[in-house]
């Protein structure tokens, strides 16, 4: 094959703009691409139109299908404000003025996490360090221990990059990916893992993880757009499937009928 620089040679062209001479070759499609339609993409580089792909910027897909979608976090607190209105206003009626306004508070705090209001995610952790601040006033340890759980969960809860993304906040590519990765990569093999433990009490499950563990298992494809992974939890649903099975019929189904006695 003759090289560009030989006589004779043909240039290779970019293959949206032909009078400019190709600077790469797409990862994805194999076409040329002058240096003005490169596109990298989590660390490769593509032509424009396959850089445009859901499947090839897995992540900003990932990403844009959880933007501003309320999570479990959401609900949970929106239901527990609900929950904390009736307490608060009976208590507020009762005098129990300082407790029946925290609960209020919270309530709103709920409420609000529900809608995606900005302040109320400043609020989980805005409450709890009001509670504190008022345990070490009045020098009630309740107060502050209270106040230490809800402050440790508040954090927990505001960091939660699910939550930052019902809340429209912008997580790193390299959060966003641990979070594709618990969710999105190869879901087979985790159920198969989990299917596999519960077929040790549940013999019929067995089967079903040593399936899932095999279908997960010829999944696997580092090298795909997205990539697939979690070979090695497939290997263990295969494992844990197939020890069910031997457990099962070798060791305690024989034994059954002494087991259960006369």
């Amino acid at each position: 094959m003759p090289s560009a620089e030989a006589p004779g040679a043909t240039t290779p062209r970019c293959a949206e703009h032909p009078d400019v001479a190709a600077a790469g070759i797409c990862g994805r499609c194999g076409g040329f691409f002058c240096e003005g339609c490169a596109s990298w993409v989590l660390g490769a580089v593509y032509c424009t139109a396959c850089a445009a792909l859901p499947e090839v910027n897995y992540l900003e897909t990932f990403r844009q299908k959880l933007w501003g979608r309320r999570d479990t976090w959401g609900w949970f607190l929106g239901v527990g404000g609900l929950v904390a209105l009736g307490p608060g206003l009976t208590l507020l009626a009762a005098g129990h003025t300082p407790t029946g306004l925290f609960l209020l508070a919270c309530s709103g705090g709920g409420v609000g996490c529900f809608f995606g209001q900005f302040w109320a995610r400043v609020g989980l952790i805005a409450l709890p360090v009001g509670l504190g601040a008022a345990g070490v006033v009045y020098r009630e340890p309740l107060l502050l221990m209270s106040a230490l759980f809800l402050l440790a969960m508040g954090v927990s809860v505001h960091q939660d990059p699910r939550f930052k993304l019902f809340f429209r906040v912008p997580v790193t590519d390299a959060v966003l990916r641990r979070l594709w990765n618990r969710h999105e990569n190869n879901p087979l093999a985790l159920v198969g893992v989990q299917l596999g433990l519960y077929g040790v009490f549940f013999p019929f499950l067995a089967p079903v993880a040593l399936g899932l563990g095999l279908a997960a298992l010829r999944r696997v494809n580092p090298e795909a757009r997205p990539p697939i992974g979690r070979k090695g939890q497939a290997l263990a649903a295969m494992g844990l499937g197939a020890g069910s099975l031997v457990l099962w019929v070798g060791l305690i189904l024989p034994r059954l009928p002494e087991l259960l006695g006369p």
